[in-house]
Formats: C-alpha cells, structure tokens, sequence
C-alpha cells in the first residue's frame, strides 16, 4: 500500500465518522462564554477569589445548566459541607449528581482521575483545592509535614488526572481560595491554595472579584486561556436566592 493510498484511505474513514462532541462545555451564561468561548474540554479549569465572591455558586449553576442539557456532573465535596437544598434552590437534580466526600488529597485526585478515565462525565468540580489535605497531614497532624507538601501532592496528582482529562474530553473545575499578598488590587497581588501546581496545569483560569451578596455584583476575569484569545473579563449580576444572572 502507497501512502497517498493510505492517507485517501484515512480521509475517506474521517469523513465517515461521526461528528465529534463540542469542544466546550457551556456555563450557562452567554456573557461568561463569550469572554471564555466555553470551558474547554479535555482541559482543567481553576475558578478562583476571595471569601464570599459565589465560587460555589456559579459553579453549582454551571452544573444545573450541564445537567439541564443532558450533560453529566460529578461533585467533589472535600469541603465536606455541600448544601443540597441550595443547591436544589439553584437549578440542580441532585439525583443525578453523584457526590464524593474523599479525606484526603490523594483520594480526591485518585477518584477524578478513575472518573475522568471512565469517559462517562462531562464535568468534575472540586470544592475546593484549598481543602484537599496530603494524607500525611491528617495522619501526622496540622502544620507538621512541613512546606510545600500541599503543592507536592497536587502536582504529582494533577500531571496525572491532566492526562486522564485530555482523553475523555470532561472538564475538571477546581474552586479555589485566594488571599491578598500585598495592598495591590492586581490579581497578580494574590496567592491560590496549593502553590503554583494547579495554576501550571489550568488550561484556565477565572478569576472573580468583588462580593456579590453586597455589591450586587461580580467581575469574573479571564487571566489564562491555552484556547487562545485575549484576557477578557465580564460581569454577572447577584439576586437573593437566585444566584448571578445576566443582568438587573
């Protein structure tokens, strides 16, 4: 067999197949995608701000829209404090919402990667990075398996379930907590649990500043997107158990 053969052969074996799946997963929310173009699938995403900014919530809303369009969603709890009546509240079936509450980091990234290799989810969210504690910090106690650990641990896990991701398409949605470095108001001026490791692999990342349950308002920005574009950024609106929506 020539190879212009082999190559015609090819083609023609393409041009039978069926349709892949959209290369995004949609938020739910037209000004989000547009500043994103979509979570990218096959990617990791890190969705991060301060205390009280609507991590969760957004992220809950996106997984009520995922669901809504037939997609399915996985929960990590490692926070160990998911509110399934908010989250009902929200838009989500919690009965199709499988929930793993793994104690520690390595049984967290274990189960997303075990998941991610099933090619039977859409989206995995992780509440949050910041709580998923290296096992020989439970076993040993706080503060005395010494720094860095907690970067260590994520990196060795997330090279891992990067790999598992880029084979099934899902997406991986980390929620992560940020805490100021200094009186800047850059976002570079902020640190993300878990040192650089999940801002390495994020093909990702989202930033979200201000409080919305005061302000009536939240700037999602986006600082990286392998996918290509520039840095864009939108704004979401919050109501009273409702969530953010598009507008007033």
């Amino acid at each position: 067999m020539n190879e212009s053969y082999r190559q015609r052969v090819i083609r023609e074996k393409l041009a039978r197949s069926e349709p892949s799946r959209q290369s995004t997963l949609p938020t739910g929310f037209r000004a989000l995608d547009a500043a994103t173009g979509g979570l990218p699938r096959g990617g990791i995403v890190e969705l991060f701000g301060g205390a009280a900014t609507g991590k969760t919530t957004l992220a809950l809303q996106i997984t009520a829209h995922v669901q809504a369009a037939g997609g399915s969603v996985v929960w990590i709890d490692a926070e160990h404090c998911l509110d399934a009546a908010y989250a009902i509240r929200l838009g989500v079936t919690m009965d199709r919402l499988p929930v793993a509450q793994p104690d520690s980091a390595e049984e967290a990234l274990e189960v997303l990667r075990r998941l991610a290799e099933s090619a039977a989810v859409d989206l995995l969210v992780v509440d949050s990075a910041a709580a998923l504690v290296p096992q020989i910090e439970l076993e040993a106690g706080i503060g005395t398996s010494g720094a860095g650990l907690h970067s260590r641990v994520l990196a060795s896990g997330l090279r891992r379930l990067a790999a598992a991701i880029r084979r099934s398409g899902a997406v991986a949605l980390f929620l992560n907590q940020t805490r100021a470095r200094g009186t800047s108001d850059d976002d570079d001026s902020e640190t993300a649990a878990g040192g650089p490791s999940l801002k390495l692999f994020a093909a990702m990342r989202i930033a979200l500043r201000g409080t919305p349950q005061r302000r009536g308002s939240v700037v999602l920005k986006v600082l990286k997107n392998k996918a290509g574009g520039p840095p864009a950024e939108c704004e979401l609106e919050w109501k009273d158990d409702v969530g953010f929506t598009e507008g007033p």
